[in-house]
C-alpha cells in the first residue's frame, strides 16, 4: 500500500469476536453452533456470555438435547434483548435445564474442569465434564492497520466502533458524501 499513490484508504474491516483473558482457554467456538450441521447432540456446554449472542447459541444447543451451562458478568442475561424474546428465551432455557450464572465470571479452563467465582469473590465454584465452550462476550473492532505512511485513513463501520449494520451504512455514506 505504501508504494502507491492512493488518496486515501478506507478502512471497512468490521470486528471479530472479543475473547477475554481466561487462563488455560485454548480452543473454544463462536457461532459455529448456530448451524444445524455443526450442532453438538449431548455434550456439556458452557457459553461464557449471556448476551444476545450467548442466549441465541444456548437456546439452539439445548435443541440438540446439550447440557448447557451460562456464565454471565453483569446482574442480568439477554440485556437489549426485546422483552417478549427474552421471556421465552429464558422460559425455553429453564424448561431444557440450563443452568444460568449470573454475577459470575470465568477465571480458569483446566482440561474439562472451569472455575468461576461471583461477582462479589465470596466463594469459587467449579464446573466439571465441560465437553466444548462457547465464547459469547462480545465484539470487537479489527483494525489490521492504522497508518499508511502519509496516507490519510478513514474507518467506518464496526472497524470504527462495534455497533449495528445501520449504523455502519450511514457512516460509510456520510464519508462517502464528505470526500
Amino acid at each position: 500500500l505504501k508504494s502507491s499513490n492512493y488518496d486515501g484508504i478506507i478502512l471497512a474491516t468490521g470486528a471479530v469476536p472479543a475473547v477475554p483473558p481466561i487462563k488455560g482457554l485454548k480452543e473454544f467456538y463462536w457461532t459455529e453452533f448456530l448451524e444445524d450441521n455443526q450442532l453438538p447432540k449431548n455434550e456439556r456446554v458452557l457459553v461464557i456470555g449471556g448476551g444476545l449472542i450467548g442466549l441465541e447459541v444456548a437456546s439452539k444447543l439445548v435443541d440438540g438435547n446439550n447440557k448447557v451451562i451460562i456464565v454471565e458478568m453483569l446482574d442480568e442475561i439477554a440485556r437489549g434483548m426485546e422483552m417478549i424474546e427474552k421471556v421465552l428465551t429464558i422460559k425455553k432455557l429453564k424448561e431444557k435445564k440450563a443452568e444460568i450464572f449470573v454475577n459470575h465470571k470465568v477465571l480458569e479452563v483446566s482440561g474439562t474442569r472451569v472455575y468461576i467465582e461471583n461477582g462479589d469473590k465470596i466463594k469459587e465454584i467449579y464446573i466439571e465434564d465441560i465437553d466444548k465452550i462457547v465464547v459469547a462476550t462480545g465484539m470487537k473492532s479489527f483494525l489490521p492497520f492504522k497508518s499508511v505512511g502519509e496516507i490519510p485513513i478513514y474507518i467506518v463501520g464496526d472497524a470504527n466502533k462495534v455497533g449495528k449494520a445501520q449504523e455502519a451504512i450511514h457512516d460509510a455514506y456520510e464519508l462517502a458524501v464528505s470526500l
